[in-house]
């Protein structure tokens, strides 16, 4: 099914991986970070004007203005700081002169401005985490474990360690994290074939979860009513739904895509819509059967608590959009309409679809 609003290419001759939801109240705008094939990245704002489908862009930060002579820095990934309020954003970049990667704090009220973070430049720091819940401090994950940052000092405060030093880790395809709506001292991280879900409070690790998919773990997100859900995907093409107080085995899955699926992300509306973005060039929206309440204690209960004993899931249905061209990295929803979602491809395309008008109103009856 081809549901395209908008298709638009952010640049000739480049690619992108890395999309964030600027948390703006007026309107929907985007953080998209795109490279040429012979240039370094740019920072890109995308604003949708939802009600005439329209997009504009501008380039808030260009690294090819820095000073010549330099190789290429090329944006890996882009958070926003915890809470969601916040105008700032971390930018890893990696810097092909020095092969490290360099976080940049950069105010998106201060065009082509950023600070560097200059204590985790480091070859050993590989993606982001969401941030904590002071404007002054910061929580970034490197392949290690969870670092607590001080802006203000530009130092490690503290640390929490996902292994032992003598260990042997490879460096992770991808990190990915989820602070829980309902909680936000509840951090979950997936990190290679393993899962973490750490206390920010006490500074420690919760609850540890390994050989989550059996390849790497691309993608990690607390369902958005249960305080103890959360879904993740793979290398393994699968999608799998865990709960933490019985974190043996998955209790349930969907094992019917082609690829690797690198971002998956609940609908903030209904927690029984999801959507996903594949390597395969696939992006899907995936709609779960409601389920009934019986009673007060089960309404913080996810909408996939009553298939626990399912392995397979059946009782779901999906849409295909199968306009895309190239590898999707990542998806989200829009801030003020639960059925439009936004997409960003390899070939830096920015795309915009919804959930069909049909589809919408069997889930909201």
């Amino acid at each position: 099914m081809n549901n395209s609003i908008i298709y638009y290419r952010l640049k000739e001759n480049a690619h992108s991986r890395s999309l964030v939801t600027i948390p703006d109240e007026n309107q929907n705008s985007f953080l998209v970070g795109v490279t040429a094939k012979t240039q370094c990245s740019e920072l890109i704002k995308v604003v949708y004007d939802e009600l005439n489908k329209k997009l504009s862009t501008q380039t808030v930060l260009d690294f090819n203005k820095e000073k010549e002579g330099q190789e290429k820095q090329l944006i890996n990934e882009i958070t926003n700081i915890y809470p969601r309020s916040s105008t700032d954003f971390l930018i890893n970049v990696f810097n092909s002169t020095t092969n490290k990667y360099e976080l940049k704090l950069f105010d998106e009220s201060k065009i082509d401005e950023y600070t560097n973070i200059s204590c985790l430049c480091s070859d050993d720091i590989f993606d982001l985490s969401n941030y904590g819940n002071k404007k002054e401090s910061i929580n970034a994950i490197d392949k290690y474990g969870l670092k607590f940052i001080d802006l203000n000092k530009d130092a490690i405060a503290s640390t929490i360690n996902f292994a032992d030093e003598k260990e042997i880790i490879d460096t992770p395809m991808k990190i990915s994290s989820d602070i829980s709506l309902l909680d936000e001292n509840v951090l979950g991280c997936a990190l290679g074939k393993n899962v973490y879900t750490c206390d920010l409070r006490e500074k420690k690790i919760s609850h540890q979860i390994n050989d989550v998919h059996d390849g790497s773990v691309l993608s990690f997100q607390f369902d958005p009513v249960s305080p103890f859900i959360f879904c993740t995907s793979g290398t393994d093409f699968a999608l799998k739904f865990w709960d933490i107080r019985k974190p043996n085995t998955e209790f349930g899955g969907i094992y019917n895509n082609s690829h690797w699926i690198w971002s998956l992300k609940y609908n903030k509306s209904y927690s029984n819509v999801m959507v996903t973005a594949s390597s395969s060039s696939l992006v899907r929206g995936i709609i779960f059967d409601k389920y009934d309440i019986g009673d007060e204690k089960n309404k913080s209960l996810s909408s996939f608590e009553k298939y626990s004993s399912d392995k397979n899931i059946k009782k779901y249905s999906f849409i295909d959009y199968v306009e895309f061209e190239d590898s999707v990295y990542s998806v989200d929803w829009l801030k003020n309409d639960s059925w439009t979602f936004v997409a960003i491809s390899f070939n830096a395309y920015f795309h915009v679809n919804s959930i069909p008008e049909e589809v919408k109103y069997k889930i909201m009856l």
